[in-house]
């Protein structure tokens, strides 16, 4: 198989599969939101909005559209940012909203204002947090209108950034994405995976290293073989698109998925690890990975591994270029 990007569209299953409306309603759905969003849209691209902004619009149109009169929600006793860049005035929208919403968010002035002081309804307050620190330039997030391939994934997350998918499409928010989630759901998923990567992550830097590693590692061919595996190809897509975890966990699972679907299962492990080029340190701790001799010096050393493929000049700030 060849080493360029994956010919799957993705496997960001994640663990975030509420399906917030009946499938048979989404065709309905779509239309509307598509025809709401078409001014946004355009506004959008002649500079009028941000990304962030448009994602906070996109969020509270299809909320607006689902539970009119209630997606407010309550009113949250304190902030959830101290400041946020979301300026677009909430008079631009009063009209489409019921007198009841109206009242209720009377004091505000902006959108950010909204998902800074107010739980939307069904929706997870990391999300409410992304799209805040988003406008902020904390999170370095990137706004997609499509489902980019895992590795492309792998390649925003190495430098430190995630994606924002928003399908507005009718055709495509007809139905499911992916067979698992709505298209707001599927937002929401990149919204949440978003704050679990920034969010105080302590995992932060180690997870760059990794994903450094893994591109490395792919773009050399190492795991050409194996992606010929559909099984492997699944798991492997997971790992560098859609899993937030420390990094020696990702080690482990990545060295569970190799040892597991290669015939040569241990053995091929072993001779993967003869092309790193590591010393003897470093040979005994990724060797020690998933064992009970694993300890905390294996675990430094990997650490310290992984630190020679991080994007340092994206590691130490979240700045987004939007």
């Amino acid at each position: 198989m060849s080493t360029n990007l994956p010919t799957k569209t993705s496997s960001r299953s994640g663990r975030f599969k509420k399906i917030l409306l009946p499938e048979d309603a989404l065709p309905q759905e779509a239309m509307s939101i598509e025809s709401k969003m078409r001014p946004i849209l355009e506004k959008f691209h002649q500079g009028q909005y941000s990304s962030a902004e448009f994602a906070a619009i996109y969020v509270i149109t299809v909320l607006s559209h689902r539970y009119p009169g209630t997606w407010a929600g309550a009113k949250k006793a304190c902030p959830i940012v101290e400041h946020h860049q979301l300026k677009t005035p909430l008079s631009h929208f009063y009209e489409t909203w019921e007198p009841n919403i109206r009242k209720r968010l009377a004091e505000l002035q902006t959108i950010g204002d909204v998902f800074n002081h107010f739980s939307l309804r069904s929706t997870p307050i990391s999300v409410n947090r992304s799209i805040l620190e988003w406008s902020n330039g904390k999170y370095g997030l990137e706004l997609m209108f499509r489902i980019p391939l895992p590795h492309e994934v792998l390649h925003q997350q190495k430098r430190g950034r995630r994606c924002v998918t928003v399908i507005l499409e009718k055709e495509k928010a007809s139905k499911l994405i992916l067979g698992q989630r709505d298209a707001l759901g599927f937002t929401m998923h990149d919204l949440i995976h978003a704050d679990h990567f920034y969010f105080d992550n302590q995992c932060y830097m180690g997870q760059l290293g990794f994903y450094g590693f893994l591109d490395f590692c792919h773009n050399r061919g190492d795991f050409s073989e194996l992606l010929e595996n559909a099984a492997f190809e699944n798991e492997y897509e997971y790992l560098i698109s859609d899993m937030n975890a420390y990094a020696i966990h990702l080690l482990k699972c990545f060295k569970s998925a190799l040892t597991h679907y290669h015939p040569e299962k241990l053995e091929h492990f072993e001779k993967w690890l003869m092309k790193l080029e590591l010393d003897l340190d470093e040979m005994m701790a990724f060797l020690a990975l998933n064992t009970s001799g694993f300890n905390a010096s294996h675990d430094k050393t990997l650490l310290n591994f992984l630190e020679k493929f991080r994007f340092l000049e994206n590691a130490t700030s979240h700045k987004n270029k939007d």
